[in-house]
């Protein structure tokens, strides 16, 4: 009888079993699996959890949301600076501009240790105040224009990017995990091996039980084989 203990097998051998077996039976939809339901059914489980089990999890787009973070804090330090050395002048023109600026500043707060999230509110904030007419013409007479534009445009695209990074991550998470889809495999896998096995007397089908048995053991060795590999890294077991 074909018997394998799936709940033993890792993700990628039972992955690669399922692989194997297809590749034998291949040879046998002419005869004995001639338009046979239990092939369809194992084929399309097995294309469903090749599909997952090495899906990713997350979008791989964290460092380049870092990077727009760390030029869109470094433009807003850098452009209050600018502000704070031209207020310093007590009693010019620029330095009642810039006062005026850095008030705004101060009334949407600091973006030191907070959440992307926060730091988007805190930032739309800030550009919904200083897109007044008043504040506008302030900007302009300190020449501050091209560097608020930049400090602008690196918002955006730390925006654009934060974003696109939450929409991937959340349609990689509704993908159906390895896990989830692996007792779909086992059961058509199950239900195969079984009908192999109660035809295996008859002359037409031992060549391929024969085959799937050898396949079965060759899957035992191979999990048997990576877990004394994580034995031998990992001697206490943690």
């Amino acid at each position: 009888m074909l018997r394998i203990t799936f709940n033993r097998l890792s993700t990628k051998v039972l992955g690669n079993l399922a692989q194997r077996v297809l590749a034998v039976l291949s040879g046998h939809l002419e005869g004995v699996l001639k338009d046979n339901p239990l092939v369809s059914v194992l084929t399309k489980t097995n294309d469903k959890y090749q599909n997952v089990v090495i899906k990713k999890t997350y979008s791989e787009l964290g460092e380049e949301v870092r990077n727009k973070d760390l030029r869109r804090d470094r433009f807003f330090y850098n452009f209050r600076r600018l502000l704070i050395s031209l207020s310093v002048f007590t009693g010019t023109a620029k330095n009642a501009d810039a006062e005026a600026l850095l008030r705004v500043f101060d009334e949407v707060g600091d973006i030191t240790g907070l959440s992307y999230a926060a730091q988007n509110t805190v930032m739309g904030k800030l550009f919904q105040k200083l897109s007044t007419e008043e504040r506008q013409a302030a900007i302009t007479r300190l020449g501050l224009t091209e560097e608020y534009e930049l400090l602008k445009s690196a918002q955006d695209d730390f925006e654009t990017i934060s974003g696109e990074q939450t929409n991937t991550n959340s349609s990689l998470r509704q993908i159906p995990s390895a896990s989830e889809s692996r007792q779909e495999l086992e059961d058509a896998l199950r239900n195969f091996f079984a009908l192999v096995s109660a035809m295996h007397n008859e002359e037409a089908w031992k060549d391929l039980y024969y085959d799937l048995d050898e396949l079965i053991k060759e899957a035992n060795r191979s999990n048997r084989d990576n877990k004394d590999d994580k034995d031998k890294d990992n001697p206490s077991g943690k």
